[in-house]
């Protein structure tokens, strides 16, 4: 029934091509209009590439909802001229807040708020500096001032003075200088208190700049998580704007300005991906219409084999679009793979077209027996892709899960289109061909030769050296075998250096990173994780409940320290209250006639360091807006935000560091069993470690028992079954342990070769298997026939993987190297293996094949 669906299917295409191309050409249309949406706008968010029901990303959500993102957009100025400097920074800080209010305006929030300087902390720390003095200190500056007031009344005598008279000092008096100080002896205390206040302000001038002043910085805090997603993006387009408006060539001829921090490096990382992925598919397309014209020697041929891979992208993404709505990091460049992958059924139809054709067929009955003759191989190859694709979908990682829906749907797609499109495309070719005075042969070779010597010689390897081919092969595979039991233990790539863009590194959003760290550098930073207690009372728990957690960890602490908006207080409400008694007290030893009797110098100084009568409490809330804000949530309630700062030689790009710091800090159980949903952006990195190692397992045995089971329906016997499956896993164990070998690690964009790997590793020997079928049992015939094809189909797909390599984004790259590698072990398998093992099994004449081959 398929067979003869399929005949009438290619017998309409011929009577009507115009009608099937006009249809091909609305879906053709009708696709990538929707498929350019998702393009353009793909979503690089790392969340994207989470299970939705994860604890760690609900937290994590959760979180966002409450405090935002907190991601940071560094702007950093630079010119030898200070004051112009100076000035950029104190307009640009006037734009960022009219751009932050009208954001405001059209309820779409990016800025949290713009930090230009720190003036207001200065004045603050200042206006407070008795209150941060500490206890002791009040009480001996207390204790001198008494001393010294009693030294200048006459009711302790000077032991400095020429006095004669024998005294003995009391007890107070030997605990402390006994000479007459100036300024009441108050002066060590107003260096050191007005020190301490300094201390706290690292930007002495109230600008976040560099000593020599060539450099300035503003920080925005944005709401948006700094992990990819489109608000970071068009916060950092909107800076751009306001700056580009601002030409900063006018305040200095010098001057440059640059972006830095969580966002800037996000979107370099998103912009490499994008860029590389079209360079990608713009040189895999190149390179393989150039051998698509080599091989067939024909230019009609591309037209042919092009449409149906062009309907099966735009298919596959249109499909994204109507399920998802948009692509996430790893659906983005699936494009250029499904087109490598999928032009391998066209072009295998095209061969057997052309081999019809030169045994005399007429056109008509050549498309026909072309397509029934291939049905049976390629229906087999688009299901063992599809169900390699499709062996994603049961994850719940979405990183796989989503690429694998896109390729399921694209190969299927791609497979459709090619029964009716190749056939009237043929019809039209032939056609044009004929009105214009040509040949219309499509590149036709002679019945049963292969144009060139190279499948030749395979065949006749295959043929008279079976058994050879077979023990290299397994050498091979023992080799390569040989260091799999330590890969598998822990495939997984853990340090994320290896994955980002190395050029945003190194230039761009990297170079201006450095600059950053100039200005910037750990000053006026609460650095550390932000995390969320449910209400202030549970900070205090959380603290110690993850300084306990952290403590147990059996590979040694993490966790410097846990930084609360308390920390920024002078002490608790208690201690504070110590201090302003001891305050009140010095400011009542400090009567007017006391002061007034000093001289006129030492006067100011006393009067500087007298307490005001507005010291109070002081409570969160009294905190300068620019150290205030860093514990605020978006109610602006304060007191539940905390940091986790990390020991200094703690690598956050290390995985296993991060699953550790995960462990200690999400998702926190307190002693009473409240479960506070605290998270962190390492919640984020340690869930797609966590998820991979879930969700490749799994992929992985789904995706292979599925095509095995295929490649043992469809071959229908013991000899075909086996040999297919023989070179299948002689594909797979190469390049998994050539992965292991040269130190390949599995990371969520290169598993994927994984299942694709399966689906190629049976397709190509099928095809082979299959042809020999179909001629008897004649292995090296069926070499010859199908093996260029076949190697062409290779090439094309190899070319596709091999342009990432590229890539600037180094995830990209070691996909791309894992790709290659996999496919030329299974086109190894396909034209080696397989054909010696069918020589093993039960061989064909393929010697008077060869013979006849050669003669013609």
């Amino acid at each position: 029934m398929l067979r003869a669906a399929v005949g009438a299917i290619v017998d309409a295409s011929g009577r009507r091509p115009l009608v099937v191309l006009a249809l091909a050409l609305c879906a053709l249309l009708g696709t990538w209009h929707f498929a350019l949406k998702v393009l353009t706008h793909p979503h690089t968010d790392l969340r994207e590439l989470l299970p939705s029901d994860s604890p760690g990303l609900k937290a994590f959500e959760h979180q966002l909802g409450r405090v935002g993102g907190g991601a940071s957009l560094l702007v950093v100025v630079e010119s030898p001229n200070r004051s112009a400097n100076q000035r950029f920074v104190d307009d640009l800080s006037v734009r960022l807040d009219a751009m932050a209010e009208d954001q405001k305006t059209h309820g779409q929030e990016l800025i949290a708020h713009v930090e230009s300087g720190t003036k207001d902390v200065r004045r603050f720390f200042e206006d407070n500096k008795w209150l941060y003095a500490e206890q002791a200190d009040l009480d001996g500056a207390y204790d001198t001032l008494d001393f010294q007031i009693a030294i200048q009344s006459g009711l302790v005598s000077n032991l400095d003075d020429d006095d004669d008279s024998p005294r003995v000092p009391s007890s107070t008096e030997r605990s402390q200088s006994t000479a007459k100080k100036p300024a009441l002896g108050l002066d060590e205390y107003r260096d050191r208190w007005k020190a301490k206040a300094k201390s706290r302000d690292d930007f002495p001038s109230g600008y976040f700049e560099t000593e020599d002043g060539g450099m300035f910085g503003v920080r925005i805090v944005s709401r948006t998580s700094g992990l990819g997603d489109a608000g970071g993006e068009l916060l950092l387009r909107g800076v751009e704007g306001v700056i580009r408006d601002m030409r900063p060539v006018d305040y200095n001829p010098s001057m440059r300005v640059g972006f830095a921090g969580d966002i800037p490096n996000a979107v370099a990382e998103k912009d490499s991906v994008v860029s590389e992925a079209a360079w990608a598919s713009a040189l895999a397309l190149l390179l393989i219409v150039a051998a698509v014209v080599w091989f067939y020697r024909s230019a009609w041929s591309l037209a042919i084999i092009a449409l149906p891979a062009i309907l099966g992208v735009g298919g596959a993404y249109a499909f994204a679009y109507l399920r998802f709505g948009y692509v996430n990091t790893t659906g983005m460049f699936l494009g250029a793979i499904i087109l490598g992958n999928g032009i391998n059924y066209p072009i295998v139809l095209l061969s057997r077209y052309r081999e019809f054709r030169s045994r005399g067929q007429d056109p008509a009955a050549a498309r026909r027996e072309a397509v029934q003759n291939a049905l049976r191989a390629e229906l087999v190859g688009a299901c063992v892709a599809s169900i390699a694709y499709g062996s994603l979908t049961i994850t719940h990682f979405r990183g796989f899960s989503q690429f694998g829906w896109i390729g399921f749907v694209g190969m299927l797609l791609v497979w459709g289109a090619m029964i009716p499109c190749v056939p009237a495309l043929i019809v039209v070719v032939e056609w044009v061909q004929s009105k214009l005075g040509m040949r219309t042969d499509l590149g036709m070779v002679s019945y049963g030769a292969s144009r060139g010597s190279i499948m030749r010689a395979v065949a006749r390897l295959s043929e008279r050296a079976p058994w050879s081919v077979a023990a290299i092969a397994v050498v091979l595979m023992a080799a390569a075998a040989w260091r799999l039991p330590g890969f598998l233990r822990d495939p997984w790539e853990y340090n994320f250096d290896r994955l980002g863009s190395r050029g945003s590194k190194q230039g761009g959003a990297g170079e201006w990173s450095n600059k950053a760290e100039k200005v910037f550098g750990g000053k006026m930073n609460v650095a550390g994780a932000l995390m969320l207690a449910d209400t202030p009372e549970q900070v205090p728990a959380l603290k110690a409940q993850i300084v306990a957690n952290d403590s147990a960890d059996p590979q040694g602490r993490l966790i410097a320290d846990i930084a609360t908006v308390y920390d920024l207080l002078p002490g608790s409400p208690e201690e504070q209250g110590r201090k302003l008694e001891t305050l009140d007290r010095i400011r009542e030893r400090l009567t007017p006639a006391v002061v007034d009797s000093l001289p006129p110098g030492e006067r100011a100084r006393v009067e500087e360091l007298r307490p005001p009568d507005s010291l109070r409490v002081l409570g969160p809330r009294d905190l300068p807006a620019l150290l205030r804000r860093r514990f605020e949530e978006n109610d602006g309630r304060v007191g539940t935000v905390f940091y986790v700062k990390y020991k200094n030689d703690v690598v956050l790009s290390d995985g296993h560091n991060l699953l550790r710091i995960a462990k200690s800090t999400d998702n926190v159980k307190l002693a009473d069993g409240t479960v506070v949903q605290t998270a962190s952006r390492a919640t984020v990195f340690a869930e797609m470690i966590r998820s991979m190692a879930i969700d490749g397992p799994r992929a992985t045995l789904v995706s292979f028992l599925a095509v095995a089971l295929v490649v043992v329906a469809a071959t229908r016997n013991l000899r075909g079954a086996v040999a297919v499956l023989g070179a299948l896993v002689m594909g797979v164990v190469l390049l998994v342990g050539g992965a292991a070998w040269f130190g390949e690690k599995l990371n969520y964009v290169n598993f994927i070769t994984l299942p694709i790997t399966f689906g190629i590793g049976c397709e190509y020997p099928f095809n082979v298997y299959d042809r020999s079928r179909l001629l008897g049992g004649h292995v090296s015939d069926a070499v010859l026939r199908v093996g260029g094809a076949v190697a062409l189909c290779s090439y094309t797909t190899v070319v596709g993987y091999g342009s990432l390599l590229l890539a600037d984004f180094q995830a990209l790259q070691s996909f791309g190297r894992m790709a290659v590698s996999g496919e030329l072990a299974c086109l190894s398998g396909a034209l080696f293996l397989l054909p010696a093992l069918l020589h093993l099994f039960g061989r064909g004449d393929a010697r008077a094949v060869l013979e006849r081959s050669s003669t013609a």
